[in-house]
């Protein structure tokens, strides 16, 4: 079984094998103790895990009486930015998709990041290490989609994308009149007390903008792009840059019910699709079942949070009231990554259960 010192030696080897890397940044925290390993007081880009912040924004909206999860598109976005995207015979995306279907992938929508196989984008995954310093709009982002093939109906097939996590952001700024970057310090940033998280890279106009930004580099391959104003494409399904203890911040805040209530939140993390073996998406939440990697690992604690392409993860184990975040630097550090996170989930289980035990 796993302990802090085997955690921390793992990691010391991490960091020696990849010189070249800034070493992982890890935060744990659990009643009674506390891991910490590399510079974790450093903002570093979130990725995807950004999503769990749209997605929390947009369930405030929710609550808060501004639309609703079955809202068709058509209701709340202009027709500019539905004009022309992909539906398969018979759909009219304005009408027949909803709010629900963008949080849960199940649009129909193709991705741009990721676009479906013999289709490519200048937004795409490979295409922007190949043109790093372009600024990407929402409007240019959803003008990349419209000449890829949809994926299905809405409602039938899940396919996880950035596409429906733009077109959310649009609906946040329509429903509230508010810019995206800013709903999120107003109602995300500053009500957790997350006072050094920022969305630099769609804020920014010129890569001069960037030239001082505090962040950790990160990696797509070899190319380093933490500099790169075409992270920008991150726009609404990611793009936020935060240390580690924001993070925690956020998740404290959210299942705290200071952000949603508890029932919102049930809904936001409810399993609805395996993403692949042990990973499973709600509605902007993901759940993490490690013995859908291994089943020795069945019986481990089930987090749920988000993860990121560049291996980043932040997760909450609430019956362990344990908070994880994890940032390895690069997308081929996913899998190095999670066999950190499950070492962590051993550590988190057996602390508890030695509490447990404890008089």
């Amino acid at each position: 079984m796993p302990t802090v010192q085997s955690l921390q030696a793992s990691l010391e080897r991490v960091a020696r094998k990849q010189p070249a890397l800034p070493p992982p940044q890890v935060v744990v925290t659990a009643p009674g103790w506390k891991f910490e390993f590399g510079d974790v007081d450093r903002p570093f880009h979130a990725a995807s895990v950004g999503k769990v912040m749209t997605a929390t924004l947009i369930a405030m909206l929710v609550e808060g009486g501004q639309l609703e999860v079955d809202t068709p598109l058509g209701r709340v976005l202009p027709g500019e930015d539905l004009a022309g995207l992909p539906a398969a015979p018979g759909v009219d995306t304005a009408h027949d998709v909803t709010v629900e279907h963008l949080l849960t992938h199940t649009s129909g929508l193709p991705d741009y990041f990721e676009p479906p196989r013999g289709s490519s984008t200048a937004a795409s995954i490979t295409s922007v290490v190949q043109d790093p310093q372009r600024r990407w709009t929402p409007r240019e982002l959803l003008a990349e989609v419209r000449h890829l093939p949809p994926l299905g109906r809405p409602g039938e097939k899940f396919g996880y994308g950035d596409t429906a996590y733009v077109l959310l952001g649009r609906i946040a700024e329509e429903v509230s009149g508010e810019a995206f970057s800013s709903l999120l310090t107003s109602r995300i940033y500053e009500p957790a007390g997350m006072t050094h998280s920022s969305t630099p890279y769609s804020d920014a106009r010129t890569t001069e903008d960037l030239a001082d930004l505090d962040v950790q580099p990160f990696w797509i391959g070899a190319h380093d792009l933490s500099r790169a104003l075409a992270v920008s494409l991150d726009w609404a399904g990611g793009g936020i840059v935060a240390p580690a203890e924001d993070l925690i911040r956020f998740q404290e805040a959210l299942h705290g019910e200071q952000l949603v209530s508890r029932s919102t939140l049930a809904w936001m993390a409810r399993r609805r699709h395996r993403m692949r073996p042990g990973i499973h998406y709600g509605a902007g939440l993901v759940t993490v079942r490690f013995g859908g990697f291994f089943p020795l690992l069945r019986g481990l604690p089930e987090p749920i949070g988000g993860l990121g392409a560049f291996a980043t993860h932040m997760f909450y184990y609430p019956q362990h009231r344990a908070h994880v975040v994890l940032n390895f630097h690069a997308d081929k550090r996913m899998q190095r990554s999670f066999r950190t996170h499950i070492r962590v989930a051993q550590i988190i289980a057996k602390q508890s259960s030695d509490r447990a035990r404890t008089p």
